[in-house]
């Protein structure tokens, strides 16, 4: 392959290198790039996608099969597209198309080149984004072209004092996603895969190099370090997830490869901008990779199969992400209260955990049963927390509870329900930022504030004198309400579609969410809000 040297440029050589270098740096970054991880889902997989997109070009890269630079750039670029792995890897590939637009009549990557390629790496990735947002890497990308396009002006300018210019609007312009997008705002971070892209940038223009006849060059021969610091502030607020929805409703992260006769990119991604969300379509009128966020992966892959053929599918489920990052964030903080539940069923442990914030030992109603007190109250004594709160779902175990610990007793504090619809109120009232006084008051009022409904499964059989029966114990205007249905594990399956159809189509109701537990005292029971 051809290694012609320019004292304005760099090598097709120069360019391997570079891509070694980003892979290297991505890697060194990529813990804290998932950490930042909140936009477009909160699921710590940027950095991972990122340095998987890189890697993948990197490993498959074969120099010897090309003549110029301009072959190399295009094997290259569709190694890009081919390799991209999530939102940010099939954005990060549009650099490198750009870079090859930049390279059709050049040898070398010089200031012209650099600049073209800046600028058409912004265009590729807007125009591959439906509705792009502010304060994303498309951002960045915007204001490095500008910048360099800009200081490529000076009378003096070459490639280095160009892209020392760049990495340096760069790095500004990372800092300043957190005031451009309400979310990274709330959550007190910089965009992901921005700051992936700014690093990548900077640990290239470290390893820049002149020799003595003034030639440029990519060196990485370990003589110095060319990876960028560290950024430190990189854990989210807590409170970021108290504020998130607590419903599981990411759905699954969906990138394929689409190949074709005649590919039109646009048609394609506004036809499934109306199937998913985080829309990215890149690539050409014979292949591109698609990236959608939706809910159902296989409507999506018949829509996409319209238009052409289907490879390197990649379907990853974002909720899963989104507990395991919740849980990581979480755990980073020594916790002031914990919570200690007496409940039991497979729904409802599975809902506390996934909803609720801090702490959270769960203890099931059949083991406490069978529990001495004092065994219980060693377990209550091996939490480290300085203070704890116990929820039961029946009086009396309430009461059992009380009368050991006594009223005074100001380490562990017990609130009683009638229900696991009034537990979960409770539950869900609670907040790790709030002092004991003020848990206990939300707690308190959440269960004051519940109104739940026991009815059996034979009253299912008579629909008019179901409704009467619901409105009148509710003492509410139940349409556009809220309802969660804690049902029996044992219940009938047509027993419950039944219950819903009644609630949502007769009634009116705005939602319903269905919670099973384990309980001798009901079959049934609803929770108004």
């Amino acid at each position: 392959m051809t290694t012609t040297l320019n004292e304005n440029g760099l090598s097709s050589n120069d360019y391997i290198r570079m891509i070694k270098v980003f892979a290297i740096t991505l890697n060194e970054h990529r813990d804290v790039m998932n950490a930042l991880n909140v936009f477009p889902v909160p699921d710590a997989d940027t950095g991972t996608n990122m340095y998987i997109s890189i890697k993948g070009i990197q490993d498959n890269i074969n120099p010897d099969q090309f003549e110029d630079f301009n072959l190399l750039s295009k094997h290259i670029a569709d190694l890009a597209l081919l390799s991209a792995q999530g939102n940010s890897g099939l954005l990060i590939a549009q650099l490198f198309r750009g870079i090859h637009k930049s390279m059709t009549k050049s040898k070398a990557l010089g200031l012209n080149e650099f600049v073209d390629a800046l600028e058409s790496s912004y265009e590729f990735a807007q125009s591959s984004v439906y509705k792009p947002e502010e304060g994303t890497i498309i951002t960045v990308m915007r204001e490095c072209a500008q910048v360099a396009k800009e200081y490529s002006k000076y009378a003096d300018a070459n490639l280095e004092t160009v892209f020392e210019a760049v990495i340096e609007r760069a790095k500004l312009a990372v800092g300043e996603t957190k005031e451009q997008m309400e979310l990274l705002k709330r959550a007190d971070v910089v965009d992901s895969g921005a700051y992936g892209f700014s690093v990548m940038l900077e640990a290239a223009f470290n390893c820049l190099e002149r020799d003595d006849s003034g030639n440029l060059s990519i060196r990485i021969d370990g003589t110095h370090s060319f990876v960028p610091d560290i950024l430190e502030h990189n854990a989210l607020d807590k409170s970021f997830f108290e504020e998130s929805s607590h419903d599981g409703d990411w759905g699954y992260c969906t990138v394929f490869a689409l190949t074709g006769d005649s590919l039109n990119v646009e048609v394609i991604k506004e036809e499934l901008s109306n199937l998913g969300r985080s829309v990215v379509v890149s690539g050409s009128d014979t292949v591109c990779k698609i990236h959608v966020h939706v809910e159902d992966p296989e409507e999506v892959l018949r829509t996409a199969s319209k238009f052409g053929d289907i490879s390197n599918k990649n379907i990853t489920n974002m909720d899963e992400q989104y507990k395991e990052m919740r849980e990581q964030i979480l755990s980073q903080h020594s916790d002031e209260i914990s919570l200690i539940v007496i409940t039991e069923g497979k729904g409802i442990e599975g809902f506390l955990k996934d909803n609720t914030y801090g702490s959270l030992k769960i203890v099931k109603t059949s083991d406490f049963l069978k529990m001495p007190l004092e065994d219980f109250a060693d377990k209550v004594s091996d939490i480290s927390s300085k203070s704890k709160i116990i929820v039961s779902n029946n009086e009396e175990d309430y009461q059992k509870i009380l009368n050991f610990y006594g009223q005074s007793n100001k380490d562990v504090i017990i609130i009683g329900t009638k229900n696991d619809a009034e537990l979960v109120s409770a539950i869900l009232s609670f907040s790790p930022e709030q002092d004991v006084e003020g848990n206990i008051f939300g707690m308190k009022d959440a269960v004051s504030s519940t109104t739940s409904i026991v009815i059996h499964p034979s009253q299912l059989q008579d629909k008019n004198a179901l409704i009467n029966f619901l409105v009148e114990e509710s003492g509410l205007e139940m349409s556009n309400t809220f309802i969660s249905l804690f049902l029996s594990e044992s219940l009938d399956v047509d027993q419950i579609a039944h219950l819903n159809e009644l609630l949502l189509e007769d009634l009116g109701v705005a939602e319903v969410e269905t919670i099973t537990c384990d309980s001798k005292k009901w079959d049934i029971l609803i929770s108004v809000e």
